[in-house]
């Protein structure tokens, strides 16, 4: 009975170590029955910094997953664009540049594929047609795995 108590308890201390080192999670307002945010809200732009983002694309709150803010974000946004699938493409071709992303590669296809880095992170842009005009934009940004030598 000792052992079992004393199992729970690191476990539980372990647990509460790993939560408060975890980084933040932000939850931009609005995140319920796929709500949408203008591209160019601030709250928007604040939050994603350092991606382009087209005019009158709007973000899709309740499938992006936002993992700190501004320059070092983490994790997804996702974006309905009035661009169709090879303008959104030429967009992100063009414009991660202007944000300090380097190209790594990239495929133009029925669902393209761009993939850039920046410092320690890689960000993957994700491009397919919506069913009725534009496109969606899926862009995941993540740290960088370390590579073994």
């Amino acid at each position: 009975m000792k052992q079992t108590l004393k199992a729970i308890i690191s476990i539980g201390l372990g647990c509460s170590l790993l939560m408060a080192c975890a980084a933040p999670i932000t939850q931009i307002p609005g995140a319920e029955n796929d709500q949408t945010l203008a591209g160019n809200d601030p709250q928007v732009t604040n939050s994603y910094a350092d991606i382009p983002i087209a005019h009158e694309d709007v973000l899709v709150v309740s499938e992006s997953l936002l993992l700190n803010t501004g320059e070092q974000w983490t994790g997804r946004a996702v974006f309905r664009s009035k661009l169709n699938t090879s303008e959104a493409f030429k967009y992100f071709h063009q414009h991660m540049s202007t944000y300090g992303w380097i190209g790594i590669t990239s495929v133009q296809s029925e669902v393209s594929v761009l993939t850039f880095e920046k410092g320690n992170r890689v960000a993957t842009v994700q491009i397919s047609k919506r069913t009725v005009s534009g496109s969606e934009v899926k862009v995941t940004v993540a740290p960088r795995e370390a590579s073994s030598k």
